[in-house]
């Protein structure tokens, strides 16, 4: 695929519902359903171990490596997926095991200490995914590898990929501890003056990262949206960056009334916000609530709570708040009142950790609320009632573009000090897991919601919306006269099916206005051109064959050498042009291939033209490594 560079074709990249939700599922809807279609038998013609003798791999204790990988098992493609990566390993002897499963993000992904460690001896112990070291914790469930999950690779900001490579960071569930200053280079990427130095520092980052392997990059894949012909999409839709949907969105004409429908196989996984790091939580969260500011198509600053603007000298940042934002009550009813500056610096302050004694509030070693994302901010300040200023470690002028303020939430100072220092109360209270505190702050009201995997996330329209006053006049920006009467459908209600099959003859009976389409299903409802419209947006997200580094995990991963012999041998072009129908390329590194910070030249490229030689140089990797032998059969 080339490499692109200019500023329409950047123009194409997929809309995200939020500044740092930084995993999703992927395959639901993105790919080909072909179960059993793959790993079953091998045409010798395209077999580049054909002429190779077969072989087995034990282990250390003499026994076969027979590892297991975890997929979502609602997901036809996923299958196939794992079969083909099955397939594969059996080149260099490995025996893998299949296991499907639901709800990967909320169930699997993610780590708990041994059950003879104290986790307040760890070195590092930063919550959310990640229990601390490695060799002292395993991962909830007993998987070797993990496919079906994908990550934002922030082709803005590349820099704040961080989150996923360094061993303290919340996000690490797999338990990769870089060989290299990983942390170091992230630094100095932020910090470097010119462009060629940053693409230098990255270059180093994105090397290292082919090179240790903590994960298999897979692929970079389009995602197809069906929509329910008479609903309205804006021009902006397929584009990277903010397209306003509450005006955009309606049936037939702008006018309020009727049901919208989202059909999804993903569950709801986290109401409290500031530990919201998946997508299809956001997604149902940004309906009852707006959050800061967005950034749109033009990567410019499109204000919802806020505007924020630069002092003067990119160090110091202005943020004004709207004038009419009213949260709702706490659970018995009583009002919190108006949204002010001081909600927000109390909650930068003691819930990020911006605060030297933050911790201090909380009877958790790290304040709940994602502290290392707001690193780069040395002090915030009230400076009026609606107005506050944050005052940043280096000059950054493109601060409002990262993912530290932009799509931040905000809940009510008297909510968290209700509950402290208990954080686990706060974040399982009424307050937060019914949203009583949205208030006017929302185009919807939440009604209810059902767990499970067909469950259903609820909400209504909401009279009050602030927005309805902002389109004659504002203290902030003046809105579209659309904007006065927005949203425009009376309920809106994400329905779950999790299975792919289900969900595809729900769509085809009309049960639903928009859905994530398989691959397969494309081209028969890009057809259906009098009830269905197909929508394509390009991902920022890259999907990972994570590979679990922990005390639980198989030799073959937790192994430098076994990692790169699998990432040698998986065939990312059958996976993705075969299975994937071309709908998706393979992935290279943590940039997908049109950023313009994507350097091949300076990665290690895996899974692509894969020859006979690749599949003896990953057996002799094995070889030479004594956790490992490998036998002929």
């Amino acid at each position: 695929m080339p490499n692109r560079s200019t500023a329409e074709d950047h123009a194409k990249l997929k809309v995200t519902s939020s500044r740092r939700r930084v995993l999703q599922t992927v395959g639901i809807g993105a790919t080909a359903g072909l179960a059993g279609c793959f790993g079953s038998e091998t045409d010798d013609d395209s077999d580049p171990a054909a002429d190779l003798p077969e072989v087995e791999l034990y282990g250390p204790d003499g026994d076969r490596i027979a590892p297991t990988i975890f997929f979502d098992q609602g997901d036809d493609t996923h299958q196939d997926v794992a079969s083909q990566i099955q397939s594969d390993l059996e080149q260099i002897g490995v025996d893998l095991q299949l296991e499907g499963k639901t709800q990967l993000i909320g169930d699997h992904f993610g780590s708990e200490p041994l059950p003879d460690e104290d986790p307040e001896d760890f070195e590092y112990n930063p919550g959310l995914f990640n229990a601390g070291p490695p060799d002292r914790t395993r991962t909830v469930s007993d998987w070797d590898m993990l496919y079906g999950i994908a990550a934002n690779s922030y082709p803005r900001t590349p820099g704040n990929t961080d989150t996923f490579w360094l061993k303290d960071s919340g996000t690490n569930a797999y338990g990769y501890v870089p060989e290299v200053d990983m942390a170091g280079l992230y630094e100095d990427f932020r910090n470097a003056e010119t462009e060629a130095d940053k693409q230098e520092y990255l270059n180093e980052i994105m090397g290292a990262l082919t090179d240790e392997l903590p994960a298999n990059f897979m692929s970079e894949s389009l995602r197809f949206w069906g929509f329910e012909e008479q609903i309205n999409t804006s021009d902006e839709f397929n584009q990277y960056g903010y397209a306003p949907g509450y005006i955009n969105r309606y049936r037939n004409d702008q006018s309020v009334g009727g049901d919208y429908v989202w059909l999804t196989g993903n569950q709801f996984n986290e109401a409290y916000l500031p530990e919201q790091e998946d997508v299809p939580s956001s997604n149902r969260t940004s309906l009852i609530s707006d959050y800061s500011y967005a950034v749109d198509t033009n990567d410019e600053v499109f204000p919802l709570f806020m505007d924020v603007e630069d002092s003067g000298d990119g160090e110091v940042w202005v943020c004004t708040l709207r004038d009419n934002l009213e949260f709702g009550t706490d659970a018995d009813g009583n009002s919190y009142g108006q949204m002010t500056a001081e909600d927000w610096v109390f909650q930068i302050e003691n819930v990020h950790g911006v605060a030297d004694d933050a911790a201090d509030m909380w009877n958790e070693d790290q304040p709940p609320g994602q502290p290392a994302d707001w690193v780069d901010v040395e002090n915030v300040e009230q400076t009026g009632e609606l107005e506050f200023q944050l005052e940043l470690v280096e000059p950054d002028p493109l601060f409002p573009l990262r993912p530290i303020l932009w799509g931040e939430y905000c809940y009510p100072r008297a909510l968290y000090e209700e509950y402290a220092p208990d954080a686990e109360a706060l974040r399982q209270s009424d307050e937060v897991q019914e949203f009583t505190w949205t208030g006017n702050l929302g185009a919807y009201t939440f009604e209810d919601r059902t767990p499970g995997q067909t469950g259903s996330f609820t909400a209504v329209r909401n009279d009050d919306y602030y927005m309805h006053e902002h389109t004659d006049d504002s203290n902030v920006q003046v809105m579209d006269d659309a904007w006065a009467d927005a949203p425009y459908f009376d309920q809106f209600q994400f329905d779950v099916e999790s299975e792919q099959s289900t969900r595809v003859e729900r769509f085809r009976n009309a049960e639903a206005d928009r859905m994530e389409l398989p691959s397969e299903n494309v081209q028969e409802f890009q057809e259906a051109v009098d009830e269905i419209r197909v929508e394509d947006q390009e991902d920022p997200y890259i999907s990972f064959l994570f590979f679990n580094q922990r005390s639980n995990g198989s030799t073959l991963t937790r192994e430098r050498d076994g990692r790169e012999a699998i990432a040698r041998v998986v065939d990312k072009e059958t996976i993705t042009q075969d299975i994937q129908r071309g709908q998706a390329d393979p992935a290279v590194t943590f940039q997908p291939t049109w950023s313009d910070w994507y350097d091949e030249s300076s990665v290690d490229v895996y899974g692509i033209d894969i020859t006979e030689d690749d599949i003896v140089a990953a057996r002799d990797l094995l070889r030479d490594n004594d956790n490992f032998t490998l036998e002929e059969v």
